[in-house]
C-alpha cells in the first residue's frame, strides 16, 4: 500500500494559516499547521511568515480552488 504524501499548500502568518485551516476543514479536507508554535509564547505580536498549511496530496485538486479564493479575498482586504 502506498502512502499519500503530505504537501505544503500555503505559507503565511499564523492567523492566516489558522483561518485557511478552518476553511479547508469545513470542506472536509484534512489539514494541519506546521510551525504553529512560533507566536505561542510571545507577549507581543510578532510578524511571522513561517506558519505552513499542510494537506494530503490526494486533496490538492479540491483544496486548490479553495486556496485561490482565499488568496483573492485576502488581496481585496489589503
Amino acid at each position: 500500500m502506498q502512502k499519500d504524501k503530505i504537501i505544503e499548500v500555503y505559507s503565511g502568518t499564523l492567523w492566516e494559516a489558522d483561518l485557511l485551516k478552518s476553511i479547508l476543514q469545513s470542506a472536509d479536507i484534512d489539514c494541519f499547521i506546521k510551525n504553529s508554535t512560533l507566536n505561542s509564547y510571545a507577549y507581543e505580536p510578532i510578524i511571522s511568515e513561517g506558519a505552513k498549511v499542510m494537506i494530503l496530496n490526494s486533496d490538492m485538486e479540491e483544496a486548490r480552488k479553495i486556496i485561490e479564493g482565499f488568496r483573492k479575498s485576502a488581496k481585496k482586504e489589503i
